[in-house]
């Protein structure tokens, strides 16, 4: 499978890829106590990791993080029944190679992973729009994905999942349980400066 394949299908591409009924159900379907959900694509190492990394992208404020949501159950559970094993082994190789990094990096294991830890790291590897993918660079006909694309893809995992999430939708984003009406004026008039969920 050609690389840029592989990172659409694992980023989502966009929003409308995840909205789909069967996502939606899968995505509704997590609700694993979070300390008891057990990786099935993941190593459970690497499902420690992605619990700390999805709250690193969405953490608690006024509304729930990630984890509390189960963004991570259902990145695992994505790449389980929706990836082929060629994508789901390019995503484990990058996302194990990411977690030896990360540990070498900071001499800690993953439980004892901080916050401040998640921060430089992504700091240095989770590249920008315009900044250069140097591993990409130096290395361009490799299929599996960089380090940086690794990231990136979790991030939008993350940031997708959890716009969908229905506890979101309903009590986080503006909510009309029955769609259809037409609305038009100011958002700030209509919502109260919220985005509309379904749409």
């Amino acid at each position: 499978m050609k690389r840029r394949k592989m990172i659409k299908r694992l980023g989502f591409a966009s929003a409308a890829v995840v909205a789909t009924p069967t996502l939606l159900s899968l995505l509704n379907s997590c609700t694993a106590e979070v300390k008891l959900w057990k990786p099935t694509v993941l190593s459970e190492e690497g499902g420690q990791l992605l619990l700390k990394l999805v709250d690193v992208f969405i953490p608690k404020t006024d509304i729930p993080s990630a984890s509390e949501l189960n963004i991570a159950e259902f990145i695992d559970r994505y790449l389980l029944e929706v990836n082929d094993s060629e994508e789901q082994s390019a995503f484990t190789s990058a996302f194990e190679k990411m977690l030896l990094k990360l540990k070498t990096d900071t001499q800690k294991e993953v439980v004892d992973l901080e916050e401040k830890d998640f921060h430089a790291f992504l700091d240095k590897n989770l590249k920008l729009k315009d900044e250069v993918d140097s591993e990409r660079e130096n290395n361009p006909e490799f299929e599996g994905l960089s380090l940086s694309e690794c990231l990136d893809s979790v991030k939008w995992m993350c940031i997708n999942a959890y716009i969908k999430n229905e506890k979101i939708g309903e009590d986080v984003l503006a909510y009309d349980p029955i769609p259809g009406e037409y609305y038009c004026g100011d958002l700030n008039e209509l919502t109260g400066g919220k985005s509309w969920s379904l749409r």
